[in-house]
C-alpha cells in the first residue's frame, strides 16, 4: 500500500460517523496560515485555484470557504492557533514540535510542505565558516530559538564547538521576515548574516559580496530534510473530518500541480507575492538540487531529538507518528 493510499484509508476511518451529523457540525470556513517565500507556494495555489472549495464540495461541504492569513513568524501563528482563530498553522517544524511538547500531543503536524536546503549567508568578507562569526555579527532569521534556521544554527554551533556550546550563537540572532532580513543584510546594516530560504537565498547569492557560510543539509549530514510542516489541533481534526479531508486533498492537489507545472507555479508565486523577480529565476530556485515540494516529512525526528538533547523539548518522540497525525506517516 502506498503512503497516499494509507492517508486515504486513515481519512476513511475519520469519516466513520453518520454523514448528516458530520456535515451539520462542521466549520463553514477554514483558516490557513502562510508566510513569505516559495516554501508556502501551496497556499497560493490553493487560494488562486479555489481548491478548498472544490474539495469541500466533493467531501460534502459545498459551502466551505477558505481564508489564507500571512504571518511573519512562528510566534503569532502559535497564538492564533491556540486561540482558535487559525485552523491550520504552517511554519517551521521546531515550532510545531514545541507545541506538540507543550500541549502533550494535542497539537500535531498534519504533513510536511517541502524539502529544502536553507543557507546561512553573509556579506562580511571575514566570515568564511561558522567558526569565523564574531560577537558583532548579527544573524537574521524568521524567528529566534524556534525557527528551523535557529535550530540549524544551534546544530552548527554544537558541531563546531561541542555539544555544550549549542546555544553559543543564540545571542547574535535577530528575528525578522525574510524580505526584511535580505534588505537589511544587503544594505550593510548591523545585520551581516541571513539564514535564508528560497527564493531569497538564491537572489542574495547572485549578488557580489554575498557568500555561503553553511547550509542545513551539510550541518545535519543529510541529503534532504523537511524544514516546515502544517500543524493543527486534535480537536479540530476530530470535530471537522470533512473540512480536514478537504484541506489535505487541496494541499495534495496543489503540491502535484506545482511539481507538474513549475514555470506556471513560479509565475503564480510572483503574482501572489508581488515579488519583482523573474519567472526563470524563481523556477530555478524552486527546482534547485535538494529542493522539492512534498507532503512526506523527512528528518523531523532528528530535529526533535536535538531539541530534546538540549532540553528545549521536555519529551522525546519515540517515532515519527508521535509527531504527526496518521494521514502523514
Amino acid at each position: 500500500m502506498t503512503r497516499r493510499m494509507t492517508r486515504r484509508a486513515c481519512l476513511g476511518g475519520i469519516l466513520a460517523l453518520p454523514y448528516v451529523r458530520r456535515a451539520h457540525a462542521e466549520v463553514s470556513e477554514v483558516t490557513i496560515a502562510k508566510q513569505f517565500g516559495t516554501l508556502y507556494l501551496q497556499q497560493d495555489v490553493m487560494e488562486r485555484q479555489g481548491l478548498i472549495q472544490k474539495h469541500g464540495a466533493a467531501s460534502g461541504l459545498p459551502g466551505l470557504r477558505a481564508s489564507y492569513l500571512r504571518f511573519a513568524g512562528t510566534g503569532p501563528i502559535t497564538e492564533a492557533l491556540l486561540a482558535g482563530s487559525l485552523h491550520f498553522a504552517s511554519g517551521g517544524a521546531p515550532g510545531a514540535l514545541l507545541l506538540w511538547d507543550r500541549t502533550r500531543g494535542t497539537v500535531k503536524s498534519a504533513f510536511a510542505m517541502n524539502a529544502t536546503n536553507q543557507r546561512l549567508l553573509t556579506v562580511n568578507p571575514a566570515v568564511k565558516t561558522v567558526r569565523d562569526l564574531q560577537p558583532a555579527d548579527r544573524i537574521a532569521m524568521p524567528a529566534v530559538k524556534v525557527s528551523p534556521q535557529a535550530i540549524f544554527l544551534q546544530m552548527a554551533a554544537a558541531k563546531e564547538w561541542g555539544a555544550a556550546e549549542w546555544s553559543r550563537l543564540d545571542a547574535q540572532t535577530i528575528g525578522r521576515a525574510h524580505p526584511d532580513s535580505m534588505a537589511a543584510m544587503l544594505g550593510r546594516t548591523e545585520i551581516t548574516c541571513h539564514f535564508s530560504s528560497t527564493p531569497f537565498q538564491d537572489r542574495e547569492l547572485a549578488l557580489p559580496g554575498v557568500r555561503e557560510v553553511a547550509n542545513s543539509y551539510d550541518i545535519q549530514g543529510v541529503e534532504t530534510s523537511t524544514p516546515n510542516t502544517v500543524y493543527a489541533t486534535s480537536s479540530f481534526r476530530t470535530e471537522n473530518p470533512l473540512a480536514w479531508r478537504a484541506t489535505l486533498a487541496a494541499f495534495q492537489e496543489a503540491t502535484d500541480w506545482i511539481n507538474a507545472n513549475p514555470a506556471a507555479a513560479a509565475e503564480l508565486y510572483l503574482s501572489s507575492s508581488g515579488d519583482k523577480d523573474t519567472v526563470a529565476n524563481v523556477q530555478a530556485a524552486m527546482t534547485a538540487p535538494g529542493n522539492r515540494f512534498t507532503l512526506q516529512p523527512s528528518g523531523v525526528v532528528r530535529v526533535a531529538n536535538f531539541m530534546a538533547d538540549t532540553g528545549v523539548l521536555k519529551r522525546r518522540p519515540a517515532k515519527l507518528d508521535d509527531l504527526f497525525f496518521p494521514e502523514a506517516v
